[in-house]
């Protein structure tokens, strides 16, 4: 049987209630050369994943033990016969055009290793909100030196053999692992950007992450890090630079989150705890956080008295 230019993968631990509508999508694709691997990444139901899995004919689904994110992403991958590989999330949806606008873009430029769209978001009812990420005229610069917001790993789809030469996912890392991977593609590889909302991202209560800004960021400051050292030997030193301008606009926007919760928990009397948050936010940037105290506070002092 001949190998399928684009092969699907999605990683779940669960029988999501809004997996057959993922699913469903996959189907509705306008692109029809593709296959679908699914990692059952330790669910609770394997019967049930099997069950859904069953409506996309052809669809194979691979036991996994719960191994976080990037190890099953990983091992989909490794299995995958596809030219491309791309990634859907059990309760994401694809637009109908998403795989023939995908394969196109990288038909048009056979040096890029990956091709990302815009993504808005929908809610638990499909209804379609803000965008989550538009992509522009932004350049592989632009993204590497945070000026422009990375793209989201759900808006994705890598030339297989690019996606294997980077390394993949870094099962090391529990937060920030497609940021990562982007860093990297951006390095030794090219990407380019479509304009078109392709991708809907599902925001619902089972997959709002429960973590603080600042310990994102923290995990961020971690994996840029590791960028940093491997940059040190890269043939182009404007890569060191831009990785660096990224490191200094993440401590800006840490600084500003940290005002925030410093600002948050003030209000709420917690004294030692806003000190700590401010100091924080000192540290990492004293400008951005003088600007943002003083912005919050103007906006503060606007409100109507609710007395």
């Amino acid at each position: 049987m001949d190998a399928p230019r684009v092969t699907v993968v999605m990683s779940t631990n669960r029988v999501s209630p809004y997996l057959p509508e993922a699913l469903q999508s996959v189907k509705d694709q306008s692109f029809t050369d593709w296959d679908l691997i699914v990692m059952d990444n330790g669910s609770p139901d394997p019967e049930g994943v099997r069950d859904a899995v069953a409506a996309v004919p052809g669809a194979a689904v691979v036991a996994e033990a719960g191994h976080g994110v990037s190890i099953p992403l990983n091992h989909g991958a490794a299995l995958s016969r596809g030219e491309f590989v791309t990634f859907l999330d059990d309760d994401d949806v694809w637009l109908p055009d998403r795989l023939e606008r995908f394969v196109a873009a990288l038909d048009a430029d056979p040096e890029a290793g990956a091709v990302y769209s815009s993504v808005d978001f929908i809610d638990s009812r499909g209804e379609r909100g803000e965008p989550l990420f538009v992509a522009g005229d932004e350049t592989g610069r632009d993204l590497l030196a945070g000026r422009y917001p990375f793209p989201n790993v759900v808006s994705i789809m890598y030339r297989r053999t690019e996606f294997l030469r980077v390394g993949g996912f870094n099962p090391a890392l529990h937060y920030a692992e497609d940021t990562d991977l982007t860093f990297r593609m951006l390095q030794y590889s090219h990407m380019i950007g479509v304009p078109e909302v392709l991708t809907l991202y599902r925001r619902h209560e089972q997959n709002v992450t429960k973590v603080l800004a600042t310990d994102l960021h923290d995990a961020s400051r971690r994996m840029i890090g590791m960028q940093l050292w491997g940059a040190e030997h890269h043939r182009d030193p404007a890569v060191l630079h831009d990785l660096r301008a990224n490191l200094a606009a993440l401590d800006r926007r840490d600084a500003a989150d940290s005002v925030g919760q410093g600002i948050d928990r003030l209000r709420r009397g917690h004294v030692a705890g806003a000190s700590r948050m401010l100091a924080r936010a000192v540290r990492l940037d004293a400008r951005t956080a003088a600007r943002e105290t003083a912005r919050r506070v103007r906006n503060r002092l606007r409100r109507p008295d609710p007395t």
